[in-house]
């Protein structure tokens, strides 16, 4: 159900899931607050934009569930 957003050669892409398992993964993770699931995508191609062209990373964004935030 999530979004896996890549940069290889500098270059960034997103595909949408669901997914098969990973089984090889290195890592930790992020939470942010984003108004949409097109705006967490941004922020976090914009995150991985800051390592440059020499790194291959790749983020898988989903979305989680919690308070609802407001009035």
């Amino acid at each position: 159900e999530g979004v896996r957003v890549r940069l290889r050669r500098g270059k960034v892409s997103a595909v949408d899931g669901p997914f098969t398992e990973t089984k090889e993964v290195i890592g930790g993770y992020a939470i942010l607050e984003a108004g949409s699931k097109e705006e967490a995508v941004e922020l976090t191609k914009r995150f991985l934009l800051v390592h440059g062209s020499d790194w291959d990373l790749e983020c898988e964004v989903r979305q989680l569930d919690g308070p609802e935030i407001g009035g």
